[in-house]
């Protein structure tokens, strides 16, 4: 599955997934058209129908492999008619005569439009509103235009959640302002070969040419992953350029990285971003000529002929010597494709290789495990056990690869023997537990049904306090571990003191025969960041389970881990508990810049996720769900005994939910917070200032978002100097909120009062649901936005708001939060019944 595709459904399915829990009464369903076609005329009638699909909808052109002379045929502008927010897919490599029902082989070079060198060939697409587009796994060739060959543009519409791909394409010998362009939010150019491509300066617009190309627009904090391309041969332009606009900030950050940008005529990489208008750029381990002066550069970047197979004959693929195998990032931040544009497995070898393309050359060395044994000496451990390969590991003076091949089958249980502890890893050691016979991959996100084949036990206190450790002393280290379970260790079944850049995935821990874990995952001292988990594939979730204390505990000083897609605190299955919940379940104590993305998180017996420390500062949450998990369509709670989200000791300026630069129409960000036993995000009373909490959802029986001690904290005057956490902001009185329906808009219009000191200007964020007993909002679901502002008076202030929104329902209770410019959000404020103004019947229209 492809990232995009689970970018959608998370985003999309949040709402939903709403339905079950607060037993509302709206509904958002996604509909789907999907149109299998074999030749050009069906290609274009598909095409099309783009413009009459329901809002709401996403098309799904699926491409027969084979050649579709198209010439200037599809020379137009989908979707420009359209105002509904309806997504596209354009995906090739269906097996012939199957009616796209089996056999799928996404590789470019089996499915290819054909421009035919005609005059005012390509084409456009115009996304609107909340809208995605995907187009995979097709070569455009020979197409010519002044304009693009292909075009992804947002509209004016366009939301900051929209998400618009190109990947694993070809696009060979074409001419046009730009071979391939994208101008919108969340914009993605990965695994992707441009050759031969010759551009030509638009008349209309003379700034936006190179080979692939995109402009940001701050207004929907847009940002671009440009990872594992192959641009070659471009005449009369850069390989790629950055356009950035001249107003505004992105908060989110574009990545440049693992691309080959070579033989091109102009420079290879070209970024317009300035000092004054911050658009945070990524730019490492590309291999290139030259870049702008204002795109980063360092020592990971190469500047050496890549050595193609044979470039000469368009064969780019990386020959045996070739400097760019095995030199790409440890880390991307997307995660790494699982194929490559071959449709081969990536990663082989030690790092992936920059470019479009994976070869097959192994850097590491390889020891195998043939024993279960362990004589629990780390000076003369068991020949063929796993303490003997780790002690090889570490002595390899290079990367080094641990399989497996343990008689007896699956599974096959190491007892590490307390004796002495686990030998330390000090050196670049992968240990792959999927290499014992019987070993297979988890097939989908929420759940774990892998078949792990190898189990590590320990005898659960401190005489085997780790399975695998990286001690702080070794600063070289890196540690990747794959397919593996744990259970019975007194400290934490993997414990990083030291090193960097390291990778846990597809593993359980807990919730196994045995004595329970300590911690499962413990992230200390001087260690650099790891990967928990992974993006775009289900085989790299970790099950974390049943553990006496955190579940996943972040305590290094440098930070910057990321855990995705993990399922902690339920059992495999992803639906069963409490029994397999984690004391806590993600924990960040003093340690910055931390991601935490679409894990589900439940049963712990105290918090589901917890952030103190003042220099727990920077870290992101999004796109969680805390107090529930969901599997195949379905939901399944799994409180939180305390609080969904818990804030303390100074934590500051930490992002739960959305940035405070998003707006209305999107799911960016959103945490789903439901059914804790305490309030959905409690910053309590030695919590720091900073920490924004915008546009997640929230049920259960404490307040969705809760300032100082638990329960409803009342406003205080503007004249007081106050202290505490985030600063005490006070919450907006609403009055009225009244829902305006016409026969072209639904707005909702609400009045109230804040109290304020002057020449101050707030996010107002409004919220649609029920109303708790003590007059505060409950069940809430993000509902818009709006910018409200203190003149030159303040004290007591009435203000007006009116927004745009999607709501079709029954009237309910509206009630908001007020967060300042320093990202200080408020309590949830109080509940107002919202009154439905239907100027449709109210004119005589019914």
């Amino acid at each position: 599955m492809d990232l995009r595709e689970i970018d959608v459904r998370r985003l999309y399915s949040l709402f939903a997934m709403l339905l079950m829990f607060f037993a509302l009464t709206w509904s958002m369903p996604m509909r789907a058209a999907t149109v299998c076609v074999s030749d050009v005329a069906g290609l274009k009638a598909a095409l099309d129908s783009f413009e009459i699909q329901p809002s709401g909808s996403t098309l799904t052109i699926q491409l027969e492999q084979g050649t579709y002379v198209i010439g200037n045929q599809l020379r137009s502008t989908y979707g420009g008619s359209g105002t509904g927010d309806v997504g596209l897919s354009l995906l090739g490599g269906y097996k012939p005569g199957s009616n796209c029902t089996t056999g799928r082989v996404v590789n470019a070079t089996n499915t290819v439009l054909d421009g035919q060198d005609l005059v005012d060939g390509g084409t456009t697409f115009l996304m609107h509103g909340a809208s995605n587009a995907l187009i995979q796994g097709l070569t455009f060739t020979h197409f010519k235009g002044t304009t693009n060959v292909l075009e992804i543009v947002a509209t004016n519409s366009g939301t900051d959640s929209e998400v618009f791909e190109i990947s694993k394409c070809r696009f060979t010998h074409n001419t046009a302002g730009v071979i391939a362009y994208m101008s919108g939010a969340d914009l993605r150019f990965i695994d992707n070969l441009v050759s031969d491509s010759n551009i030509v300066v638009d008349p209309n617009n003379g700034l936006d040419v190179g080979a692939f190309a995109v402009t940001l627009d701050a207004d929907l904090d847009a940002a671009v992953t440009a990872t594992n391309n192959t641009i070659i041969g471009t005449r009369g332009g850069p390989a790629i350029r950055i356009g950035t606009l001249v107003t505004g900030d992105s908060h989110r950050i574009s990545e440049v990285s693992d691309n080959i940008l070579w033989n091109n005529q102009n420079s290879d990489v070209v970024f317009t971003g300035t000092q004054q208008h911050v658009y945070p750029l990524i730019a490492s381990y590309n291999l290139y000529n030259s870049v702008s002066g204002n795109v980063p550069q360092g020592p990971t970047d190469l500047h050496v002929d890549p050595n193609f197979v044979d470039a000469a004959n368009e064969n780019f693929r990386l020959a045996n010597n070739s400097p760019a195998i095995n030199k790409g990032a440890f880390l991307q931040q997307l995660g790494f494709p699982s194929r490559d544009l071959d449709g081969n497995p990536r990663i082989v070898g030690s790092r992936i290789d920059m470019g479009a393309y994976e070869s097959s050359f192994d850097d590491t060395t390889t020891a195998v495990v043939t024993t279960i044994n362990d004589n629990g000496n780390n000076t003369s451990p068991t020949p063929g056990s796993l303490r003997a390969a780790i002690k090889a590991g570490n002595s390899a003076g290079g990367p080094f690869r641990i399989v497996f091949n343990v008689s007896g089958g699956c599974p096959a249980i190491l007892n590490l023997n307390p004796a002495a502890p686990m030998l330390d890893i000090s050196g670049d050691v992968t240990i792959d537990g999927t290499t014992q016979p019987g070993w297979s991959a988890t097939t989908d996100f929420g759940k774990f049904d892998a078949k792990l084949c190898l189990f590590l036990k320990g005898v659960g206190d401190a005489t085997t306090p780790w399975a695998l450790h990286v001690p702080s002393t070794a600063s070289g280290a890196r540690l990747v571990v794959r397919g593996l379970g744990f259970t019975g260790f007194g400290d934490a079944a993997i414990k990083l003191e030291g090193g960097s850049n390291h990778r846990i995935a597809g593993n359980q821990f807990g919730a196994l025969f045995g004595a329970p874990n300590h911690n499962a995952i413990r992230v200390t001292g001087n260690s650099g960041g790891a990967f928990i988990g992974g993006y775009d594939d289900p085989a790299a979730l970790n099950v974390i389970a049943g553990s006496t204390n955190t579940g996943i505990s972040l305590e290094n000083a440098g930070g910057g881990s990321t855990l995705a897609n993990n399922v902690v605190g339920f059992l495999p299955d992803g639906t069963s508990g409490p029994a397999s919940g984690n004391a806590n379940g993600v924990g960040i104590y003093s340690s910055p810049n931390n991601t935490v993305q679409y894990n589900s998180i439940g049963n712990s017996a105290t918090y589901g996720v917890f952030m103190v420390g003042s220099a727990s500062s920077g870290n992101l949450l999004q796109y969680n769900l805390v107090g529930m998990n969901r599997v195949g369509g379905t939901s399944y709670a799994g409180n939180n005994t305390a609080s969904g989200v818990y804030v303390a000791e100074a934590a500051q300026k930490n992002t739960i939910g959305a940035p405070l630069s998003s707006t209305y129409g999107s799911a960016y960000g959103t945490n789903v917070i439901s059914s804790n036993g305490g309030p959905g995000v409690w910053i309590e009373s030695s919590g720091g200032n900073g920490n924004s909490v915008l546009g997640n959802s929230f049920s259960g029986t404490g307040l969705g978002i809760d300032l100082v001690q638990a329960g409803p904290t009342a406003n205080h005057s503007a004249s007081i100097q106050t202290s505490g956490p985030n600063n005490l902001q006070n919450y907006p009185v609403l009055a009225t909120a009244t829902r305006q329906v016409t026969s072209t808009s639904t707005t909702e219009a609400v009045t109230g009062t804040l109290v304020s000191v002057p020449n101050k200007q707030y996010r107002l964020d409004l919220y649609w649901g029920g109303c708790r007993a003590d007059g505060r909002g409950g069940e809430l679901v993000p509902l818009a936005t709006a910018t409200v502002t203190v003149g030159v008076f303040g004290g007591t202030v009435p203000f007006t708001a009116t927004v745009p929104v999607d709501l079709k329902d029954a009237a309910a209770s509206i009630s908001g939060t007020l967060t300042d410019s320093s990202g200080n959000t408020s309590e949830i404020g109080n509940c107002v019944p919202e009154v439905i103004d239907d100027r449709i019947f109210r004119n005589g229209f019914d």
